[in-house]
């Protein structure tokens, strides 16, 4: 007699057993940010996204047929970060403004650091002082 999906089959004849499942996720697709902290991230994405694609600076970002994006310059850095403080300051802190523009660009976070004005870097520190009080702790006084 033949066994198919319906008729014969033994689906129903399997013991099931008391022994723990062993899963592990994939690296790849683990994930070690807080579920909340990664919904805000991704929606300060979306907000970063539709200003810079409603602005000047929406060709910044263009990818070639390569597969290769333009590599900003200090003064394109510049300005977009300040673009993006002007449409979002209220929003998001100017630290989560500049961390998500260096993902957005693909820079590294040090190389887009160096890349900003002193001014921009000094309010970056302040911001920093503000909430973490980096400056008594490092017994500084001003960065710049």
């Amino acid at each position: 007699m033949q066994e198919d999906k319906i008729f014969n089959n033994s689906y129903g004849e399997h013991d099931m057993t008391d022994n723990p499942v062993n899963f592990r996720l994939e690296s790849s697709y683990e994930d070690t940010m807080d579920p909340d902290d990664r919904i805000h991230y991704e929606m300060m994405m979306k907000d970063v996204d539709r200003v810079i694609i409603e602005s000047e600076y929406h060709e910044l970002n263009k990818v070639t047929p390569d597969g290769v994006s333009k590599k900003l310059n200090k003064i394109q850095i510049n300005k977009v970060f300040y673009h993006v403080i002007e449409k979002l300051g209220k929003q998001y802190t100017k630290i989560e403004i500049f961390g998500a523009l260096s993902d957005y660009f693909d820079i590294f976070p040090n190389k887009f650091y160096n890349s900003l004005s002193n001014k921009y870097k000094d309010e970056l520190m302040l911001e920093l002082d503000r909430k973490y009080n980096i400056f008594e702790k490092k017994k500084m006084r001003k960065l710049f």
